[in-house]
C-alpha cells in the first residue's frame, strides 16, 4: 500500500467564481427571485433573459456559465397550466439542448419533480431541479453546486485524454458499481468495443474468487483513503481469465480508479 491519498479523505473544497454570468428563460419575476437568491453571495451576478432555449443553442458563441429555465407553472401568478403540461414544456426545453449538443449546465424552476421532468433530467448531464417553495438561497447553491460539478468534469476530461495517449489501461467506476469511462487499452485488455464497455459493472471483469478478494480488502482499503495495489484474476468478455496487476484508487464522490495491466508472470492468484 502506499501513502493515504488526500484526495480521497479530504472533503471537496467547492470553488466560487468571482463573477457569474445566468442566461435565463423565464420573465422579470425570477430575473427578481435569481437576483434575490445571489443578493447574499460574494459572487457577482449578470442576468441576461432569453427568448428560449432553441435561441441559446442557436448562439455561436455562448458566453454564460449557466441556464435557468422557468417552467411556466413557475413563471405565472394565475392561470398557470396543469403541472403536467409545464414538465412537459420544461423536457421540451431539455431536449432542445440536448440534440443540439449545448454542454451548458442548465437548472430547472418548477413546481414539481414529475415523472417526466424527471426523466428529462436524467437524460440531460448537467441539471438541476429547483422547486418553488425551496428557499432562495438553495437556488444559488444549486447553480454553485452543478458549476463545480461541471468545471471538476471537465478537468477529468482533460486528465483521461493524457491517460489515452499515455496507453494506461485505466477505468473509473461509479459508485453505482458499473464503468463510467474505460481507456482504449482497457476495454482492449478486457476484449470489449470502447464504445460498449462503459455500463459494464466492474465485477463482470474479474473471477468471483477476486472480487471477494477486492471487496473485502482492496476496496475497504481504499474507503479509508489508502491506494491499493496488488494482484488478481481478470475475466475477458470472451470468459478467458488473465493473471493481473492491479492498482485501485478512489474518488471523493465515492468512485473507484482501476489501473490494471497483465501479468505473465503470474497464475492470477489473489494477493
Amino acid at each position: 500500500m502506499s501513502r493515504p491519498s488526500t484526495a480521497v479523505s479530504e472533503p471537496a473544497v467547492r470553488t466560487q467564481p468571482a463573477q457569474l454570468t445566468l442566461l435565463l428563460v423565464g420573465d422579470d419575476r425570477i430575473r427578481d427571485r435569481l437576483e434575490r437568491a445571489f443578493s447574499g453571495d460574494e459572487t457577482e451576478l449578470a442576468v441576461e433573459t432569453v427568448v428560449s432555449p432553441a435561441a441559446v443553442a442557436e448562439r455561436s458563441e455562448i458566453e454564460a456559465d449557466c441556464l435557468v429555465i422557468a417552467s411556466p407553472a413557475a413563471t405565472a401568478e394565475t392561470d398557470a397550466p396543469e403541472t403536467g403540461a409545464a414538465a412537459e414544456a420544461a423536457a421540451g426545453h431539455l431536449e432542445t439542448l440536448r440534440t443540439r449538443s449545448v454542454d451548458l449546465p442548465v437548472v430547472v424552476l418548477a413546481d414539481e419533480r414529475t415523472p417526466s421532468l424527471a426523466d428529462a433530467v436524467r437524460s440531460y448531464d448537467w441539471t438541476a431541479v429547483v422547486e418553488r417553495d425551496e428557499p432562495p438561497a438553495q437556488l444559488a447553491d444549486r447553480v454553485h453546486d452543478l458549476l463545480e460539478r461541471h468545471r471538476l468534469t471537465a478537468l477529468s476530461r482533460r486528465s483521461l485524454a493524457s491517460v489515452e495517449l499515455a496507453g494506461d489501461a485505466i477505468a473509473i467506476v461509479g459508485p453505482d458499481g458499473a464503468l463510467q469511462f474505460a481507456s482504449r487499452s482497457f476495454a482492449m485488455l478486457f476484449e470489449y468495443d470502447e464504445d460498449t464497455a462503459e455500463g459494464t459493472p466492474w465485477r463482470e471483469l474479474f473471477t468471483d474468487d477476486a472480487v471477494d478478494h477486492l471487496e473485502s480488502a482492496a476496496i475497504p482499503t481504499v474507503s479509508e483513503g489508502w491506494r491499493w495495489t496488488g494482484r488478481c484474476t481478470g475475466r475477458r468478455k470472451t470468459g478467458g481469465t488473465f493473471a493481473a496487476r492491479l492498482r485501485l484508487g478512489g474518488l471523493t464522490d465515492g468512485s473507484l480508479v482501476f489501473a490494471i495491466s497483465e501479468d505473465e508472470r503470474r497464475d492470477g492468484l489473489e494477493d
